[in-house]
């Protein structure tokens, strides 16, 4: 696995921008939703159901508008989306670790939120644990971390039963 990290430094004269040096900061809610469960299938069946392009147009309903095929194995791929307010958006991966992890964050088309789901697959005996973590990031004023939180939940609880159900069936 590669990992690379990218800094972006700006020296006036050898110092630091006096603009740089005191970060604005904006209050912000942070929600975190976390689902597991355990899927009755390997997890290389669990990982081709939830990257197969095709299939999760199905599990997740939010990219069922969405053409084409592939897969979402590779860092940088991506997708449109609706959610569940109508609002339209972009998913990309972000990170991926075949067979074990898969992060992608979502952005709306009007900036509202940014979400960024974790998608975390472990062997369990002869099944696999599945992990999803959730965050979202909103502005204070709109939503309500609340609820956004039981929205997300809600919303999160739905896709994880049927990506569970389409692994555990053959990817049907």
């Amino acid at each position: 696995m590669r990992k690379s990290l990218i800094c972006f430094v700006l020296v006036l004269g050898g110092a630091v921008s006096p603009a740089l040096a005191e970060p604005m900061v904006t209050k912000m809610a942070l929600v975190t939703i976390e689902t597991s469960t355990t899927v009755a299938a390997p997890p290389a069946q669990v990982w081709a159901t939830l990257t197969d392009v095709a299939k999760a147009k199905i599990w997740c309903p939010y990219w069922a508008g969405e053409p084409g095929t592939g897969s979402l194995a590779a860092v940088g791929k991506s997708l449109a989306y609706k959610d569940e307010y109508g609002n339209p958006g972009r998913s990309v991966v972000v990170f991926s670790d075949s067979g074990k992890q898969l992060r992608i964050a979502h952005v709306p088309d009007d900036g509202s939120y940014l979400c960024q789901t974790t998608f975390r697959l472990a062997a369990d005996g002869s099944g696999t644990k599945l992990t999803v973590v959730e965050q979202y990031s909103d502005q204070m004023d709109v939503p309500l971390d609340k609820d956004t939180a039981a929205s997300a939940k809600q919303a999160e609880d739905a896709y994880v039963t049927a990506l569970k159900k389409m692994a555990e069936t053959g990817n049907k």
